[in-house]
């Protein structure tokens, strides 16, 4: 497995960055690449929620049905695929005080054997970190606007 970390403080509560991660239908907006990810039956948080994602990396597209193996409501978020592209991913949150946090990022990934799976493998290596970067940056600057917009001085104003 290849492993990508992204370890970042951020200008939020953990539990700020948690309920933003832990929304779906965030994920596309922060994470590069992806094209969609939408659940698998009702359950949309908490060990055993599925859904299908979508990613173009460059020229490779992959294709993934993923579950939350973990999830410990403001500290941790975990998936891991269980058919198609083989991934898996934890986000873990570190509370800093009430208005910081680091968010620690941990995505292994997993090409097919053979030539095929090398190729995929050299393909998608440039974009991967290009992806990082992109994902970092997006993440933290729309978790702490969602903690900003989230705060109880905001709600009163």
């Amino acid at each position: 497995m290849t492993e990508v970390r992204i370890v970042t403080d951020c200008a939020a509560s953990a539990e700020s960055a948690f309920r933003y991660v832990n929304d779906y239908r965030n994920l596309s907006r922060f994470l590069y690449g992806i094209q969609s990810f939408t659940p698998v039956g009702a359950q949309t948080e908490g060990v055993g929620a599925t859904f299908d994602g979508h990613m173009k990396l460059g020229p490779a597209s992959l294709r993934s049905r993923v579950e939350v193996n973990r999830w410990e409501p403001d500290a941790a978020i975990g998936i891991t695929s269980i058919k198609g592209f083989d991934v898996a991913s934890t986000f873990l949150f570190h509370p800093k005080g009430a208005e910081r946090c680091t968010i620690d990022a941990i995505v292994d990934y997993r090409v097919p054997g053979g030539l095929a799976g090398r190729a995929l493998g050299k393909t998608i290596e440039p974009f991967v970190k290009i992806a990082v970067k992109h994902t970092t940056d997006n993440l933290i600057t729309q978790i702490t606007e969602f903690h900003a917009g989230s705060a109880p001085d905001a709600r009163e104003a």
